[in-house]
Formats: C-alpha cells, sequence, structure tokens
C-alpha cells in the first residue's frame, strides 16, 4: 500500500499557502495586483491536488477535509494581515468557497480504494469542474449585481469570464496530480499492493 512520506507532504501544504499568499504579498510590495484581472495566474496552485490527493491518500476522511480547508483559512488571514483589507480576506461569498474545495475533496474519494492514472485524471477534470460551477456561482448569486447582474445573462457573463481561471485550475491539476500520486510524495508501506496502472 502507499502512504503519503510526511516531510513532502508538508511541503507540498507550504508550498501551497505560498501560492495562496504570492499575489498579496506582491501588492503589499508596490505591485498592484486586481484580484478581478487575469493578469496574474489566479487558481494556478497545488491547493486543489492537494484535496483530491488527500481524500484518496490520507489515513482519515477528516483530515482530507481539514488540511485544505484549514491552507484556505491561514491563506485568508494572512490576506488580511498582508493588505490590511478584510473585504479581500472575508466576503459574502466566501463560504460557498469552502464548500467548492470540501466539494473537490468528496471528488477525490473516489479514488480511495482503485487508482489508476486514467482515474486520476478524469477525477482531477470532475473535480475542476465542480469547483469552477460552484465557486462561480457564488461569485454571481453574492456579489454585488453591478458587474455580474442578478439574471441569466450576468450568470452566463460570470462563468465566461471565469475560463482563465477554470484554464488555470486545469493546468494546476495536470502539473501537481503526477506530482502527488508518484514517488515523490508516495512510499510504499508494510504490504504493497500493485503500482498505478497505465
Amino acid at each position: 500500500m502507499m502512504q503519503p512520506r510526511g516531510s513532502t507532504l508538508a511541503v507540498f501544504v507550504l508550498v501551497a499557502l505560498a501560492f495562496r499568499l504570492a499575489p498579496y504579498v506582491l501588492h503589499a510590495i508596490g505591485v498592484p495586483i486586481d484580484p478581478a484581472s487575469t493578469a496574474y495566474p489566479w487558481n494556478f496552485s497545488p491547493v486543489l491536488p492537494l484535496c483530491v490527493f488527500g481524500a484518496a491518500c490520507y489515513a482519515t476522511g477528516r483530515a482530507a477535509y481539514l488540511v485544505p480547508l484549514a491552507i484556505y483559512l491561514a491563506g485568508d488571514l494572512g490576506i488580511w494581515l498582508l493588505t490590511g483589507r478584510a473585504d479581500w480576506a472575508f466576503y459574502a461569498g466566501q463560504p460557498v468557497l469552502y464548500l467548492s474545495v470540501a466539494l473537490v475533496v468528496t471528488c477525490g474519494f473516489l479514488l480511495r480504494r482503485q487508482r489508476s492514472w486514467l482515474r486520476i485524471a478524469a477525477t482531477g477534470l470532475a473535480s475542476a469542474v465542480v469547483f469552477f460551477v460552484v465557486s462561480n456561482f457564488g461569485v454571481w448569486a453574492f456579489g454585488d449585481g453591478i458587474r455580474y447582474p442578478h439574471n441569466a445573462a450576468g450568470l452566463v457573463d460570470c462563468y465566461v469570464q471565469a475560463i482563465p481561471f477554470f484554464r488555470n485550475t486545469l493546468i494546476s491539476m495536470a502539473l501537481f496530480l503526477p506530482l502527488l500520486f508518484s514517488r515523490v510524495t508516495l512510499r510504499r508501506a508494510a504490504h504493497p499492493q500493485p503500482a498505478l496502472s497505465q
């Protein structure tokens, strides 16, 4: 059986938190970063791949949910400290974002009993779509109604404008899932099982 290497996993968690805070660190040192702009690669991060990996590999389901939610919460607190902008750290649609993260973890449980590279890729794609649909629904539903009016056209526009963020999520899944499910992060336990199938 393959188990996560604690030290490597800790590095991934720290890297995920660093990715979450990076644009706000840049903002704090004078680089103008707008959370609504697509100039910065928002959503390119190992956090969502960690959600999928955690659900598949952590010893308990509780840890699978707690680790990414803790990364998000620590990131939100860090954003507030770095920028002094509570509205960037805590906002009306934030519970929907946390729900989106929890749903990505839930998708990852599909890999708990059986893993192959095809199943990992399909789960990564499915979880990226779930995150995209749910989180952007929250942006539309809990926004002020000015940028995205609270009607069907506004909802469609919200999803269209979020496509670059979705692309970055897909790139993250394609890059970080193979790393997480490789021998870099996983080690063979006392009772070995066959390696991932092709």
